[in-house]
Formats: C-alpha cells, sequence, structure tokens
C-alpha cells in the first residue's frame, strides 16, 4: 500500500514543541494518496516516542466537515515517507524511529 504515496513538499518545524497532550509537530507535508492531494498533514512524534502522521487540519466550529484517515496501511505510509524527507532534509528528531525505506525520486511541482 504504501508505494501508493508520494510526498510532494516538507517544512520542518524550526523549534519543535510538545502540546499539552504530549505531542511534538516535527514537520508539515503534502502528499498524494489513492487519487487524493493533502495539504498539511503533519509528521508528529508521540509522547510515547513513536511517530504517526495526522491529516490536515479542517477547524470547523461543528464537525460537518473533517478529514480522517481509516487505512492503518496508508497512515503507515504516510508517516514512513514522510520521515524519509524529513530525515534527507535534515531532520534528526526522527532518526532513531523506525527502519528507512526507499525514496522514489518525485517531481515537485
Amino acid at each position: 500500500m504504501t508505494e501508493q504515496v508520494n510526498i510532494t513538499g516538507l517544512t520542518r518545524v524550526a523549534k519543535p514543541k510538545a502540546n499539552r497532550g504530549g505531542s511534538t509537530i516535527l514537520a508539515y507535508f503534502d502528499c498524494q494518496a489513492r487519487g487524493l492531494k493533502l495539504r498539511g498533514c503533519a509528521l508528529v512524534r508521540t509522547k510515547g516516542g513513536g511517530l504517526v502522521a495526522w491529516p490536515p487540519n479542517l477547524e470547523t466550529e461543528d464537525n460537518r466537515r473533517s478529514i480522517r484517515i481509516s487505512d492503518d496501511a496508508l497512515r503507515h505510509g504516510m508517516m514512513m515517507y514522510a520521515r524519509e524527507a524529513y530525515r534527507a532534509l535534515g531532520g534528526t528528531d526522527a532518526e532513531t524511529i523506525g527502519k528507512s525505506v526507499p525514496m522514489r525520486p518525485v517531481a515537485v511541482s
């Protein structure tokens, strides 16, 4: 399933800090996955030291509009490729977490 994920842009957070729940956003990224383009996803170090990918945050008062990733394999693929892009751009806060995956060259538009 991860072959269907392409990271199209990533911006590291200069000085990542934990939020109230203990999660730390390391970077924001854009990706294409299974026919969807997602802008503003987040690569997050969890309170327990793991990594996760969060979908873009849609701030609405009534929660009628939202994005959820129900496919765990897709969410994991997004995290893996975002982590590799993060590392390639000099990010070190995720260096000891998980195995590397081979990065494919991607044309960024």
